[in-house]
């Protein structure tokens, strides 16, 4: 299903012929670098085709394809909180290199958000960025967010 249509990129939900083009965007340190330890690398075609079924078993649409010239080249996810915070819903983002700074995630961003607003009782939604990652944190800017603060050596690379 198509969410949104734009010059540059459509997001879209999910499909299993994904996994191919996935697993090339994902498979780069780069872009590993900015992610939670969940994402395994190096990135195999295993690991998509894993992660398209999970998205495909979930209940409503949470997780949306950003598709550029007939390839899934990023994702936007949403992992809704429970008990007094179900209202609230983390996002997550991530593009392959070659699209990044093109103010792509930041559009696409925005219209998962207002697709997911308008599709669940979501009224809140927020982000974890690493501290070093300035472009994203950028990117959470153009699309609205307030910067609450930066936690010091938190993720990953920090023991």
């Amino acid at each position: 299903m198509i969410i949104a249509q734009k010059e540059n990129y459509i997001l879209r939900t999910w499909e299993a012929s994904d996994a191919e083009s996935l697993a090339v965007q994902l498979n780069n340190k780069k872009v590993w670098d900015n992610c939670r330890d969940a994402l395994p690398h190096p990135y195999k075609l295993e690991n998509a085709q894993a992660v398209l079924e999970i998205i495909g078993k979930k209940e409503g649409i949470h997780d949306f394809c950003i598709e550029v010239n007939g390839k899934a080249v990023g994702n936007i996810g949403f992992m809704p909180e429970s008990d007094v915070q179900r209202f609230n819903a983390e996002v997550g983002y991530l593009i392959g290199e070659p699209y990044w700074g093109q103010g792509i995630v930041t559009d696409a961003l925005k219209e998962a958000i207002r697709y997911y607003f308008a599709h669940t009782p979501i009224i809140r939604v927020f982000a974890f960025v690493f501290e070093y990652n300035l472009p994203s944190m950028r990117v959470l800017e153009k699309a609205g967010f307030n910067k609450i603060g930066i936690g010091q050596q938190r993720g990953k690379h920090y023991p």
